[in-house]
């Protein structure tokens, strides 16, 4: 019965707070209502509040105690510790993603949100996370989401959700400095600071920089470009204003630099520098036909790379996007969302000639029933109508003209689908179905790189005749509340398919004809990820709390290219099992946490040139453990000093084809005022 009342008083003050708006959007009071629910809660699946459990996704949600226990200090390592989540290190800042198989460098099918703006890059369709504009000590939570879930969340969630969500202004304090010093010539620091008039307006002022040394060299190959002192830095300014009662202003700026070696999608080691700006603009109104918001935001990237095997490259992005949607709430029982999206997105370099882009026209609904106590059904459609654009002619070389991008356009649909049984206040079953889309990136569509030798010309390029790679899962997990062992059990059983698997013309088989090499994006395929995860996660009184899971993922695939031509083998390329596990234990003022992981064998991809050209050269990455730790103590009520380490188990681990991540210790010391 506690559970069921939470439930209708949350809803009840999310409607009077006006909190059920943009999906991700920060109108909501999350200190009110995780006191209702004891736990940490997530409006971003339906715009209305739930635990993640009864969210009708597979979700596990990240608090800001966590973060700051597991003495992390960037968003990867904090997203190790999930069941399902495959984090690779190919430099000291550059950190690869995914999600339940299909890993790869630079991961094109996974959304990043840090509230409600989208951060990854459309030019090869990657997140760059060591150029996100946040500080570990502004995040209130990190909602990970497995599954696809573009209905519910948006534009290209083809494998899953990352969403960052900060504290909020209107109604959060946050006022904090950290300064850290460790191993390696590691140097950083961050400062956050708030002034608000709570429940009338306020700014939050975030900013923050890291410089450390890189990496050691893994391999025999040229790594002559290597940056040897990885360094980033990132300003943000988080505006939110309530001019009546029943309206909200936000305005966010964010600017952010970073210069780090790097795994560049066609496996090239690279040496990356990012500088990326953005602003976003939201409305939000409760009115008689529901609560009604508004958001616009423009991204702003340039990145120079450099690699020993495809020289230097500068690339510049923009991104335009506007969002409006509407939640009416129909009663207790029903509530419905109606939302539109236009996404501008250019880019612009002599990767290619020119400039080349697309636009996407989307809507969505959604609807939530809560058919009674017992079962609620959530079900969200979206269809998404993408144009290509070009003005600049491309290569001589390319099979395509300026005319074929002409009237050229992708729509597909996208859904999700989720049934909530909760029989009682200890077990909740989802049953899950999804289908999400990924777009070809504006490399896939437009890239044009010419290579001129002495007896052979080589050509990179884009295709306009791409289709949209599509992932279908099918799914039913299980929770249970084990009050006898202070912990939650939480299981999953999935079926994940895609077909039309997208790779560009750096990494795909190429051909011969004429004196040139040419090598086009394709879709090359299909596979499918059969899997599950298990995890028991608890906490008692005496300040003891623990963790461990388990995630299988059999990737088999079906594609019409594969090694040594290109390094798409998906079914060798993701550790089929990976183990978490984790102690800690807080004790009056002092704090002790451990986490480790432990994965089986893959196999990682080397670019090199061969005496017949390029080849990729598949490295195996042997099973291995990897263990981080941290030691806190509060020193007074505002200062607490932190010792923690990352790779304790070696000094160096193999981890991927590219450099080797090594130990590192960190001392740090956290004044909030």
């Amino acid at each position: 019965m506690r559970l069921k009342l939470g439930i209708r008083l949350a809803a009840t003050i999310f409607m009077t707070l006006s909190a059920a708006g943009f999906a991700q959007a920060q109108e909501v009071n999350y200190d009110a209502l995780e006191q209702v629910f004891g736990e940490p809660v997530t409006t971003s699946a339906t715009g209305l509040p739930q635990t993640a459990s009864q969210a009708p996704a597979e979700m596990q949600i990240i608090t800001a105690d966590e973060i700051r226990r597991s003495g992390a200090a960037n968003i990867p390592d904090i997203l190790e510790s999930v069941a399902g989540v495959d984090v690779r290190h190919y430099g000291a800042l550059d950190s690869e993603v995914s999600i339940r198989g299909f890993s790869q460098a630079a991961n094109p099918r996974l959304l990043v949100l840090i509230n409600g703006r989208q951060v990854y890059l459309d030019d090869y369709g990657y997140v760059a996370w060591q150029a996100l504009p946040v500080q570990l000590l502004q995040i209130r939570q990190i909602e990970i989401v497995k599954g696809p879930a573009s209905a519910l969340f948006g534009f290209n969630a083809a494998s899953g959700v990352i969403n960052i969500i900060t504290y909020d202004p209107l109604t959060d304090k946050t006022n904090a400095a950290s300064a850290t010093i460790g191993t390696d010539g590691t140097l950083a620091g961050s400062l956050v600071s708030t002034i608000n008039d709570p429940g009338k307006g306020g700014v939050t002022i975030s900013l923050g920089g890291l410089k450390t040394n890189e990496y050691s060299t893994a391999h025999a190959t040229a790594f002559d470009t290597t940056y040897s002192q990885p360094h980033s830095g990132n300003f943000n300014l988080d505006g939110r204003w309530k001019p009546t009662s029943r309206t909200e202003m936000t305005l966010e700026l964010t600017r952010s630099t970073s210069t780090s070696t790097e795994e560049l999608p066609p496996y090239f080691d690279s040496t990356a520098g990012y500088r990326e700006n953005s602003i976003k603009l939201g409305f939000a109104a409760d009115t008689e036909f529901g609560v009604a918001t508004v958001q616009g935001y423009t991204n702003q990237s340039s990145t120079s790379l450099v690699s020993y095997a495809d020289g230097t490259s500068v690339l510049a992005e923009q991104i335009d996007d506007i969002e409006a949607n509407d939640l009416i709430k129909i009663a207790d029982a029903h509530a419905i969302r109606v939302a539109l999206e236009y996404r501008d997105n250019r880019a612009f370099g002599v990767d290619y000639q020119g400039a080349s882009g697309y636009q996407d026209y989307a809507a969505s609904v959604m609807w939530n029933w809560q058919i009674n106590p017992q079962f609620a059904l959530t079900t969200a459609v979206r269809l998404d109508h993408l144009s290509l654009s070009r003005n600049d002619p491309l290569s001589s070389l390319d099979r395509y003209s300026l005319a074929d991008y002409q009237n050229k356009s992708i729509s597909a649909p996208s859904f999700n689908a989720g049934l909530v049984y909760q029989p009682d206040d200890a077990d909740t079953i989802r049953w899950l179905l999804g289908r999400a889309v990924q777009a070809p990136s504006l490399v896939d569509f437009g890239q044009d790189i010419q290579r001129d030798g002495v007896a052979t010309r080589i050509l990179y390029a884009g295709n306009p005749d791409l289709q949209a790679a599509a992932t279908t899962n099918y799914e039913v997990d299980y929770d249970r509340v084990l009050p006898y062992l202070q912990s939650t059990l939480r299981t999953a059983a999935y079926l994940n398919q895609t077909r039309d698997i997208l790779t560009s013309g750096t990494t795909a088989e190429s051909s011969y004809r004429n004196g040139v090499v040419s090598a086009y994006a394709q879709n090359i395929g299909a596979g499918q990820v059969a899997g599950g995860e298990i995890g028991l996660q608890g906490a008692n009184m005496s300040g003891l709390r623990w963790n461990m899971s388990y995630a299988l993922a059999a990737v088999q695939d079906s594609t019409s290219s594969g090694p040594p031509q290109t390094p798409l083998q998906f079914d060798d390329t993701t550790p089929v099992s990976m183990i978490d596990f984790g102690l800690g234990y807080s004790w009056g003022k002092f704090e002790a946490d451990m986490q480790g992981k432990w994965q089986s064998r893959y196999s990682d991809y080397r670019f090199e040139i061969g005496q017949t050209g390029a080849v990729y050269t598949p490295v195996t990455i042997k099973n291995f453990v990897t263990i981080s730790a941290r030691l806190g103590y509060q020193l007074t009520p505002r200062l607490t000093l932190a010792l923690s380490g990352q790779q304790l188990q070696a000094g160096q681990t193999i981890e991927t084809a590219g450099l080797e991540p090594q130990r590192r210790i960190l001392f740090s010391a956290t004044y909030g005022f």
